[in-house]
């Protein structure tokens, strides 16, 4: 039974609904990953059973590491789900987003938008490519959700970074 109010899980809900807000359907993987987060507190604050969490250690074995790595730069341009990606190594979604987290130092939805926006500096050497379409091939639905992160892993935004270049 809940008595009174967990400011972690408003605080969760608060960051989840302002992502979503200004980001829509660019925030699936995000929003997936608040969802595992939000889950586990919720077992190990409310549940009276036995610690049913497995402790982690040593991150991914390399061979999982290198898939997950190979399947997210190969599919950049579609939507990834956090769910996806734990089932081409077959774990749960958990225990791959803390595992992947181990191994790489960020959590999974923070190493996809990195390797976006790495792609994205790479399409925007190329002129003849808009910025809507480097967009679009790098998994933004919109334009103004890109810019904004663009800028908060680059300072620049989208023109100014092609124009610099």
């Amino acid at each position: 039974q809940l008595i009174g109010r967990d400011p972690l899980i408003y605080h969760m809900g608060l960051e989840l609904k302002r992502e979503l807000e200004f980001a829509g359907t660019d925030s699936h993987l995000y929003a997936e990953s608040m969802a595992t987060a939000l889950a586990t507190h919720l077992m190990r604050r409310y549940t009276t059973g036995k610690d049913v969490i497995q402790s982690y250690s040593g991150g991914l074995s390399p061979c999982k590491l290198k898939t997950t790595i190979e399947y997210i730069q190969e599919h950049l341009d579609h939507p990834l789900s956090l769910a996806e990606m734990a089932g081409l190594v077959q774990m749960s979604p958990h225990y791959f987003a803390s595992l992947f987290k181990q191994s790489m130092g960020i959590a999974p939805y923070q190493y996809v938008t990195q390797c976006r926006i790495d792609r994205a500096k790479q399409l925007l050497t190329r002129p003849e490519l808009s910025i809507v379409e480097i967009c679009h091939q790098v998994g933004f639905q919109s334009q103004s959700h890109f810019t904004k992160v663009f800028r908060e892993y680059t300072t620049a935004t989208p023109k100014a970074y092609r124009k610099a270049r």
